[in-house]
């Protein structure tokens, strides 16, 4: 029992960013764990303690451990827990760059997830598969199953969740060429990001509509947007490389120099940096700027 509230222990203490104090609870989760284990009668859910070391060591960036982790406790699972693993290892998978793999691991988890008994989790999971296609390149397939995660945000009935469906909008309908539902929407989800003060979200926003700008040669149009960006950086907890980054953007469009592939560039890095503060900035993305 101690050991299974270890476990506990050291994610609360990861999500405050202690991760030295969450390294230290989490190896007394295991040692205690270890040596209760012949006197289990089972009643305890262990995937938890591999569940939880996964998102550990991915916020520590030891990401092979994390997938050997998430591994263990998908072979662990009796079933209860699986989507829930499978978004872990989705995020990991994210956060590594890679699409592809966590296209393939959140499909299936969607499989596993009723909208009706879990629709908080069923958003979380087909909004992030959306983002995953889109990145891909695979926008009109995110478009066909677009209503069912405005439905979810809908049922939700949250504000925020209907926001970042607007932003999604504005992706699916920037990758299917129809710029003005793009623009429209991308403005719209920049306001709401704004007053809700999320400095992440504005800035992908940001830069999506300043790549739909500059591809339409809408380039006097850019510098405004830079202008417009300047309270995050005074905004809490934008790591210092994420701000480097939108800050080379911010001064390209305002002498402008900046290009639709800079703001892609930038926008990919920022998407990949809030899940992963300790990212660091492409050195070749400065050269080009």
């Amino acid at each position: 029992m101690q050991g299974y509230a270890w476990a506990h222990v050291s994610n609360a203490r990861r999500a405050c960013n202690d991760l030295p104090g969450a390294e230290q609870a989490m190896d007394r989760a295991w040692k205690l764990w270890e040596a209760g284990a012949l006197g289990d009668p089972g009643l305890l859910e262990e995937v938890w303690l591999p569940g939880l070391d996964a998102a550990l060591r991915k916020a520590q960036r030891r990401f092979p451990e994390a997938l050997k982790r998430i591994e263990e406790a998908l072979a662990l699972d009796r079933g209860e827990l699986r989507a829930q693993i499978l978004l872990s290892k989705a995020r990991i998978l994210e956060t590594l760059g890679d699409p592809e793999g966590s296209t393939v691991v959140l499909r299936e988890a969607a499989y596993l997830i009723s909208g009706d008994r879990e629709p908080r989790l069923a958003f979380g999971v087909r909004f992030n598969l959306l983002v995953d296609l889109c990145h891909l390149g695979r926008v009109a397939e995110a478009r066909l199953e677009l209503p069912e995660v405005r439905a979810l945000a809908e049922r939700l009935g949250g504000d925020l969740d209907l926001v970042r469906v607007v932003w999604l909008e504005g992706k699916i309908a920037a990758g299917l060429g129809r710029t003005e539902e793009a623009y429209s929407a991308f403005q719209q989800a920049r306001r709401e990001f704004v007053a809700r003060e999320l400095p992440y979200d504005c800035a992908l926003a940001s830069l999506e509509l300043a790549v739909l700008l500059l591809d339409c040669g809408r380039t006097a149009e850019v510098p405004g947007l830079a202008t417009d960006m300047l309270w995050i950086f005074r905004a809490q907890g934008v790591h210092r490389e994420a701000l480097a980054a939108l800050r080379l953007f911010c001064d390209a469009a305002r002498e402008d120099r900046a290009t639709a592939n800079l703001a892609r560039r930038v926008a990919v890095y920022l998407y990949r940096a809030q899940h992963d503060p300790a990212l660091t900035f492409d050195s070749e993305m400065r050269a080009e700027a």
